[in-house]
């Protein structure tokens, strides 16, 4: 009787390890499965496998940021909402998510999936646009998309508009396109809420001296003027950070004078 209670126990405490060895080892297998269909871009299979592996590990993030891009790859928007949705509930951030998302798009070069993902909760989760647009424009920013970034920067702008990261990004976005006049306009309008923004001196400084150094039919203004604004925004830039070439630029410009 007593060899039979013993066994019993044995059996009873080895049950319980046993049975979270064949769990662990059943999500390990599907995501070994789901990896291998990602990779060779069978999107619906792997979708399917991080939905079962999600079924098991609720709490993963891994698995949801790789449902979004293979959602994303067969046009399925529910699928991707769903995602969202679940991760919000399991109070997964959204850096975190997105994150996943735009390094995962990109590593298979398809960095619009990221792009789509992020327009797509911007219609259907409106109270999220603002945090939507930061990331948007991040992302238009890398891609150099300068339409978009003066369109996003001018949405986040209506909210905030003394914001001077998001009208830098659209002085940026000028430069891009070649239309400095207008870039200029912004950062004119930085120094108005930020008179010792280093990075607006310094463009405005290099803009009228190089129409100083390198003169244009087109140019409006006179020499004096070019030199004189030229020394103002420069020594300004000069004074807060004085590097080689601002002190060259400015010798430059002094050499007109004479």
């Amino acid at each position: 009787m007593k060899q039979i209670i013993l066994l019993f126990n044995i059996l009873l405490f080895t049950a319980i390890p046993l049975s979270a060895s064949l769990q662990t080892d059943d999500y390990e297998t599907r995501k070994i499965r789901a990896e291998r269909y990602f990779k060779y871009k069978e999107w619906r299979s792997a979708l399917a496998m991080y939905l079962l592996m999600l079924d098991e590990r609720p709490q993963e993030v891994e698995p949801y940021y790789k449902a979004i891009v293979a959602g994303a790859m067969v046009n399925d928007s529910t699928t991707q909402i769903d995602m969202l949705m679940r991760t919000q509930q399991r109070g997964i951030s959204l850096d975190s998510l997105f994150n996943g998302i735009k390094n995962v798009s990109l590593s298979i070069d398809e960095a619009q999936a990221y792009c789509n993902f992020l327009l797509l909760v911007k219609k259907q989760q409106p109270w999220l646009k603002r945090s939507i647009n930061i990331y948007l424009l991040k992302y238009y920013d890398f891609r150099n998309d300068s339409q978009n970034m003066i369109k996003t920067a001018d949405e986040l702008l209506a909210q905030t508009p003394s914001n001077t990261v998001y009208l830098k990004t659209i002085a940026k976005a000028y430069i891009n396109m070649g239309d400095f006049d207008k870039a200029m306009e912004y950062y004119k309008r930085i120094l108005a809420i930020d008179n010792n923004d280093y990075d607006s001196l310094l463009a405005l400084g290099n803009y009228y001296a190089m129409q100083l150094l390198q003169p244009a039919n087109d140019t409006p203004l006179s020499k004096e003027d070019l030199i004189a604004l030229s020394q103002t925004y420069l020594y300004e830039a000069y004074n807060l950070y004085p590097t080689p070439y601002v002190a060259q630029l400015l010798s430059r410009v002094k050499e007109k004078l004479q």
